[in-house]
C-alpha cells in the first residue's frame, strides 16, 4: 500500500522512475537510484548539493510546477516505469485520468509524521529493491531521536525553551499536525504559535507580526536567507529579546531545508537543534563531524570542512526563486 492506503500493482526492478513530489527524488537518490530518475520538481532543481551529488538529476525532466502537472512531458522518452507523487495530484480526478491512460502506476508519497516519513523511505526502499539502505536509514532514525530525548527529557514543560520558527516567510510558522511539529516538542522545546492546520486548505500557519512581537520568543529559527535578511533591515524587529542576545537562527541547508516539513535530513536536524537550544546537553556532540558521517553513511559523499561549514552556515545551497516579500 502507498501512503495514503491505495493498493498499486508496480513492475519489479522499475528501470525509469519518476519522482514528482520532491522528497520522493531525495529518497531515491539517497537509496541509490538516481541514475534512473527521469523527472523531478522545479524545486529539486534548486538543491545545488542534491543536484552536486546526483549530477545525472540535471537531465531529469520538470513536468511540474505552479501546482500543475504537463502530461505530455511527463510521458516523453524515457517513459517512467513508476511514478511518485504527492496526495494533492492523486486527488486530481481530471489529471489521474489523463495519467492512467499512460498505465503507468502511481504511488502516492505522504508523511506529516515521524512514522510516516519512515514508512514513505520504506516502501521506495522496497519498490526499489533498497530494502537495506532503507532500514539503515530509519534505524538511525530511531536511534537519533531517543538520543536526543533522552537528553532532554528531564527539562520540566513549565522550563521548556520557547522557539519561534519561521518558515519560508517570517510570519508562516510551526502547524503542530507536521513532521517537525511533531518532533520538536519532543525534545524540549516550545513552539510558540504552533497550530492545527486545515489539510483541505493550503497546509500552512500564519499569525500576525503583532502576535509575533507579542511572543518575543528568546529563541527563533529561521528557514530562508531572504527573511533572516529582511530582519536584520527591521528596526521594528530589532527590539526583539531574540534579535538582542543574538539567538536567531538560520537553519542549516544541505540536500534539504534542516527541520522542514519534509525534510530528509530530519536525523541532523534534532541533532542541530538540541545542540543549539540547549548546548550544554549536547557538549559531545560535534556537528561537523555528524554531517560528514550522515553524508558518507547515506549519500554516498565525502564533504569537507568547507562544504560543511556552508551547510551549517544554510547560505548559498538553494538558486534564489523571487517572492514578493519575506513576510
Amino acid at each position: 500500500m502507498d501512503c495514503i492506503g491505495r493498493t498499486v500493482t508496480v513492475p519489479k526492478d522499475p528501470q525509469w522512475v519518476a519522482p514528482i513530489y520532491a522528497p520522493s527524488a531525495h529518497m531515491v537518490a539517497m537509496l541509490g537510484d538516481s541514475e534512473k530518475i527521469v523527472a523531478v520538481t522545479q524545486g529539486n532543481k534548486r538543491d545545488l548539493l542534491f543536484l552536486d551529488i546526483y549530477p545525472s538529476i540535471e537531465d531529469a525532466r520538470t513536468p511540474t510546477g505552479g501546482g500543475s502537472t504537463n502530461v505530455e512531458e511527463l510521458f516523453v522518452d524515457p517513459v517512467p516505469d513508476i511514478i511518485f507523487c504527492d496526495s494533492p495530484l492523486s486527488s486530481d480526478a481530471k489529471m489521474m485520468e489523463q495519467i492512467e491512460k499512460f498505465g503507468v502506476p502511481l504511488v502516492v508519497i505522504d508523511f506529516r509524521t515521524m512514522a510516516e516519513q519512515k514508512y514513505a523511505v520504506r516502501l521506495i526502499g522496497e519498490i526499489m529493491g533498497r530494502q537495506e539502505k532503507a532500514a539503515e536509514f530509519c534505524d538511525n532514525y530511531d536511534e537519533t531521536f531517543a538520543l536526543v530525548t533522552e537528553r532532554t527529557a528531564d527539562i520540566p514543560e513549565e522550563d521548556q525553551t520557547l522557539v519561534y520558527h519561521s518558515i519560508n516567510e517570517l510570519l508562516r510558522t510551526e502547524a503542530t499536525n507536521s513532521l517537525p511539529g511533531e518532533w520538536i516538542p519532543q525534545i524540549g522545546i516550545n513552539l510558540v504559535g504552533a497550530a492545527e492546520v486545515d489539510e483541505e486548505g493550503d497546509g500552512k500557519n500564519r499569525i500576525s507580526l503583532e502576535e509575533l512581537m507579542a511572543y518575543d520568543p528568546p529563541h527563533i529559527i529561521i528557514n530562508g536567507e531572504d527573511v533572516y535578511d529582511y530582519i536584520e533591515q527591521s528596526e521594528q524587529l530589532h527590539t526583539l529579546t531574540a534579535y538582542k542576545n543574538g539567538t536567531i537562527y538560520l537553519l542549516p541547508y544541505g540536500i534539504t531545508r534542516f527541520a522542514h516539513t519534509n525534510s530528509i535530513e530530519t536525523p541532523l536536524a534534532m541533532l542541530w537543534l538540541g545542540k543549539t537550544i540547549y548546548p550544554e546537553r549536547f557538549e559531545d556532540i560535534d556537528m561537523n563531524e555528524e554531517i560528514k558521517n550522515f553524508y558518507s553513511r547515506f549519500f554516498d559523499t565525502e564533504l569537507d570542512d568547507e562544504m560543511v561549514e556552508q551547510i551549517l552556515s544554510g547560505r548559498g545551497l538553494r538558486s534564489i526563486k523571487e517572492r514578493e516579500s519575506p513576510l
